[in-house]
């Protein structure tokens, strides 16, 4: 099968038309629609309707897409594989985090002369982590939701989640606060599809209990920023910024923690050196947030 067609196939789904990715491609309009419709005879199959000269994607299109995104991921990894043994280095690994994520762990730990086969990053939003590595995106990725693709999974660290303030705030001192406590307060929140905010929710709802947030954010560090010019307590598992005090947040009496997990194909061709990576990455995270350097887990399959 011709990997330039399956390349140029995926370029118009993400695209949305031939027009567009004709540009990105730098592929004449024409020859480029003559390449899709020879895939499509490879193939047998018709990939797009063609009504009123907008292409959308067949049924038989949408459930081929994975499957041509999966062989371009592994033509890649190929490709990098095959460099890597002719020049007899380690191979470059992408990780795809949450812009906190890279932050607070990843840039650290590269700075930190920890391992580095780690290249470069793919910032994503954290329901897109997963899909990045399925998409070749990235070789490896962390993200806070329990994995549900066909990805091996390790837990990388229980990140604390906290209760941030400024200067002159009645927490600023404390070390701790329970949230029973914590919801009688005025709360700067993450967005409902943020890791954070779902388990402080799942928390609350479990004890009952109900709290009104003066304001919302996608943005983390906007949130803490907004704690900072007092208008509420920040709820985050960052790190503080802007002058704030975090006091860790309790629910009886343990703390609330979200998780992070790792996740990679275990068929990638670096599976071993990603294997090993994420040992490193958990070693740090670990010293940085003053965990058990032995609170190793076992691997699971996601």
């Amino acid at each position: 099968m011709d990997l330039r067609l399956l390349r140029y196939f995926l370029a118009i789904v993400d695209m949305g038309s031939v027009t567009a990715a004709s540009k990105v491609l730098f592929v004449a309009q024409p020859a480029l629609s003559r390449q899709l419709r020879r895939l499509e005879t490879d193939l047998n199959l018709t990939l797009f309707s063609r009504i009123d000269r907008r292409l959308a994607l067949t049924a038989a299109g949408r459930e081929f897409v994975p499957i041509a995104r999966d062989l371009v991921a592994r033509a890649a990894q190929a490709e990098t594989m095959a460099g890597a043994i002719a020049t007899g280095t380690d191979p470059d690994l992408v990780v795809a985090a949450p812009a906190t994520t890279i932050n607070d762990i990843v840039a650290p730990f590269i700075a930190s002369g920890g391992h580095v086969s780690v290249a470069d990053v793919v910032e994503s939003a954290p329901a897109d982590v997963y899909d990045a590595v399925m998409r070749g995106d990235a070789d490896f990725g962390l993200g806070s939701s329990v994995p549900t693709h066909r990805l091996h999974a390790d837990v990388l660290i229980e990140v604390d989640v906290w209760a941030q303030v400024p200067a002159g705030h009645e927490l600023f001192d404390e070390s701790a606060i329970d949230i029973v406590d914590l919801v009688e307060m005025p709360l700067v929140h993450l967005h409902v599809g943020h890791a954070v905010r779902r388990t402080f929710d799942a928390a609350a709802a479990r004890l009952g209990l109900s709290y009104d947030a003066v304001s919302q954010t996608h943005n983390p560090r906007l949130g803490q920023a907004l704690a900072a010019a007092g208008r509420g307590v920040c709820v985050t598992s960052d790190d503080p910024r802007y002058g704030l005090s975090g006091a860790q947040v309790l629910v009886n009496g343990d703390p609330l923690t979200v998780t992070l997990y790792a996740v990679w194909d275990q068929d990638h061709y670096a599976a071993s050196e990603i294997d090993a990576t994420v040992r490193s990455l958990r070693q740090f995270a670990a010293r940085r947030y003053g965990r058990d350097s032995d609170e190793d887990r076992a691997p699971s399959s996601g």
